[in-house]
């Protein structure tokens, strides 16, 4: 039988290649030497009756037994998690919570809260992915995280998510505040010789941007793609472009006037909020850093 000739540390081992996409590189991870890396994925090939992975001049890539391993392998290391969890409900929380959150939103508004669940739970160990709202909700649905935090508008219809609301705030249209003015006065086609500025095509953000882009100046406008909101803040600081961002992201330059808003451009509700799956009961280190974060005064990014 399959199940008899696995062991938990294979999946672990598995694990840390897929991620790392590299055998040196999930052996210094694992704190194991490449050769027990190497050993480990060849026993769980042998198990499985299948190669698992290309090994390439630089690095490794999953075959396509690989893939479909993955979603097996995580699940059982999840349910190694929740057992060790369960018989040791009634001591100190312990354990390791995966989460995923928008970096832009994440980097400036979540340390605080993070700050305080660690101190108050020592013993739960959160780890911290980045990710946009599909590349979360596909993590949860592979079950690579436990948690995430997302940007929604409140008309998704997830049934399979269930989404907690932490902070309402808005997409606006930002610019340097001389585009702004030209804005102000000539609408879009103020913005005509500026790019949209975004995240990229997989953003909630940029997406919104797109479909409330409208008339001929505003369709003749070139298009950017950046790797973080600092970069974005930059292009548009300069006058080279313009980009649709949550008000929270852009407060400090709004307040000190290197941004300024383009409200003839229109804006859009959002909802920061913690997402789980529906059918997955969360473990107990899961609540607990649920609740922290939405008892964390993260209202504070309420906009009137």
């Amino acid at each position: 039988m399959l199940l008899d000739r696995l062991e938990g540390r294979f999946f672990r081992t598995f694990i840390a290649v897929l991620e790392e996409r590299s055998i040196s590189k999930a052996a210094a991870r694992l704190g194991y030497v490449q050769s027990t890396v190497t050993t480990q994925v060849r026993l769980l090939e042998e198990s499985v009756g299948q190669r698992l992975f290309d090994r390439l001049p630089r690095g490794v890539e999953p075959t396509e037994a690989g893939r479909k391993l993955e979603a097996y392998a995580y699940r059982f290391l999840q349910l190694g998690a929740e057992l060790e969890e369960g018989l040791a409900e009634h001591g100190e929380p312990h354990g390791v919570v995966r989460l995923q959150v928008l970096e832009s939103f994440g980097a400036s508004y979540l340390w605080d809260a993070l700050q305080s669940f660690f101190i108050k739970y020592p013993h739960i160990d959160v780890q911290i992915a980045a990710g946009f709202q599909a590349d979360t909700l596909e993590a949860l649905r592979d079950r690579r995280i436990d948690l995430g935090l997302i940007p929604g508008l409140g008309e998704e219809g997830w049934t399979d998510m269930e989404f907690e609301p932490v902070a309402r705030d808005e997409l606006i249209w930002v610019a340097s505040p001389e585009r702004a003015e030209r804005i102000r006065a000539k609408g879009w086609g103020g913005a005509a010789d500026a790019r949209l500025v975004g995240f990229g095509s997989r953003c909630m953000y940029t997406s919104e941007a797109e479909s409330l882009l409208s008339g001929e100046a505003a369709r003749a406008m070139g298009r950017a793609e950046f790797a973080s909101l600092d970069m974005i803040k930059q292009a548009v600081r300069s006058g080279w472009g313009i980009a649709f961002v949550p008000r929270s992201g852009v407060s400090r330059e709004l307040a000190a006037g290197t941004l300024s808003a383009c409200a003839p451009l229109g804006k859009k509700e959002i909802t920061h909020g913690l997402v789980h799956l529906k059918q997955r009961t969360p473990r107990r280190p899961v609540n607990l850093l649920r609740a922290h974060i939405a008892g964390c005064g993260l209202n504070r990014l309420m906009i009137e």
